[in-house]
């Protein structure tokens, strides 16, 4: 047993008894991930992409221009009355040609919005993926932050049930206690012993975890900096209207109706007549024998307009009535989207009032747990109380400390949660 004990305490300074070499802030974590993860990475090289693509080109609203040049060789034989005659010549064309559709239903006026609307699309979900990323940050670093806590209330609790064995010993040894009790205070300080490296290694997993997510060494070592913020008070009213002007997954399902009454407008705009314009500028010149120059040539400037309108096709019908369902689909997703939202900011807010109702009695029933140690650890001096009583009073003050600690973590994360919702998330963090 003593052997045991000697490996338990050397294994606990191994653990707890280092001093990290630095420490990180929850803010810093943060702005680690907004740099560093590489999902948020992808998400804004996929809105660059969608920038670049939005553009009047790729709408098909800008003329098309093209420069030609060509040279045809002709060698012919011709039969005439005196006999066969060759002759060789060669025809160079140079030219410019430009073609512009003037009116095509508005499809390219149309399709430039979408491509519009996909960037900000790309955007939102960028903002999405973000947010997302932030909370599991957080809610990483709170964990470590109750687990670090509660490696310290359990230390705390080893320290007493260490001073206690010791002095169970003493009196052991002076005939003054039973060997029961001080075997009972050595099973006490061997459980604590060992509650204290279950502890350590749950503190060590769960920075871990954030490393993993920060893209940092799994074995960075650091301390966790004590989060000790005011909490925010929230008309729920407000929170609501912040919700509808805010909220990225709201503002995704009205940008995707705004897309498919986009799509719809292009799919109308197909069975519209067609107005195209065509110019064109040019030089001819024909050679005998084969010569490149250009030195003599014709010079010829052609322009034309165009019309096409096709009158019936069973294929556009059957797009035109598939848009519109499309259409309508979008409009139950951004319904059910604002639904949702009210009900998820209903509950965001009903959770965080309850948070700090629960924080609010658990720090009372702190100050309660401290007392009821605090004298029952005198009368246990004064011989008044058994070790059963003081050993009860010890265990439910840590008890008390660990849950104050998690109701705390959990009252910042529906903040946080709150924050989210109503697309307040960044603006408070980086604030």
């Amino acid at each position: 047993m003593k052997k045991l004990n000697q490996l338990l305490i050397l294994g606990l300074f191994i653990l707890v008894g280092t001093t990290p070499a630095k420490e990180l802030s929850l803010s810093a974590a943060l702005e680690v991930a907004l740099d560093k993860n590489i999902s948020i990475q992808q998400a804004s090289n996929n809105t660059e992409v969608s920038q670049n693509t939005a553009s009047l080109a790729n709408a098909g609203l800008l003329p098309r221009v093209d420069l030609s040049t060509g040279t045809t060789i002709t060698d012919a034989t011709v039969q005439t009355a005196g006999g066969e005659v060759s002759s060789t010549s060669s025809r160079n064309t140079a030219g410019l040609n430009a073609s512009y559709t003037l009116f095509k239903g508005l499809q390219g006026v149309n399709t430039y919005k979408l491509l519009k609307s996909q960037a900000s699309s790309a955007e939102l979900q960028e903002i999405m993926i973000t947010e997302g990323t932030l909370m599991a940050v957080a809610q990483s670093y709170y964990s470590i932050q109750m687990n670090y806590d509660n490696l310290i209330i359990l230390r705390e609790q080893m320290d007493v049930s260490r001073e206690r064995l010791k002095q169970a010993l003493d009196k052991n040894a002076r005939g003054m206690s039973s060997t029961l009790q001080a075997l009972a205070a050595r099973v006490d300080f061997d459980s604590d012993s060992t509650s204290v490296l279950e502890a350590a290694y749950a503190y060590e997993e769960a920075r871990s975890s954030l490393n993993l997510l920060l893209g940092w060494d799994l074995n960075e070592v650091y301390e966790p900096v004590l989060v000790d913020r005011k909490f925010g008070e929230y008309d729920l009213a407000l929170l609501n209207a912040e919700g509808l002007s805010g909220n990225v997954s709201y503002l995704l399902s009205q940008n995707q109706e705004f897309q498919s009454q986009l799509s719809l407008n292009t799919t109308l705009g197909s069975v519209m007549p067609t107005v195209s314009f065509t110019g064109g500028y040019g030089l001819s010149q024909i050679n005998p024998d084969v010569d490149l120059a250009l030195d003599n040539a014709d010079l010829a400037l052609s322009g034309g307009l165009s019309l096409s309108w096709n009158l019936f096709d069973g294929r556009k019908a059957k797009s035109l009535r598939s848009a519109k369902i499309l259409k309508k689909n979008s409009e139950l997703n951004t319904l059910d989207a604002r639904r949702s939202l009210t009900k998820d900011v209903d509950s965001a807010y009903r959770s965080y009032v309850k948070s700090l109702q629960v924080l609010e009695l658990k720090q009372t029933n702190l100050e309660s747990a401290q007392l009821n140690f605090d004298q029952t650890r005198e009368y246990f001096r004064l011989g008044q109380v058994g070790s059963t009583q003081f050993r009860d009073s010890q265990v439910n003050l840590s008890r008390v400390k660990s849950s104050l600690s998690q109701a705390r973590y959990s009252a910042y994360l529906d903040e946080m949660k709150l924050w989210q919702l109503t697309g307040q998330l960044q603006e408070h963090i980086q604030g």
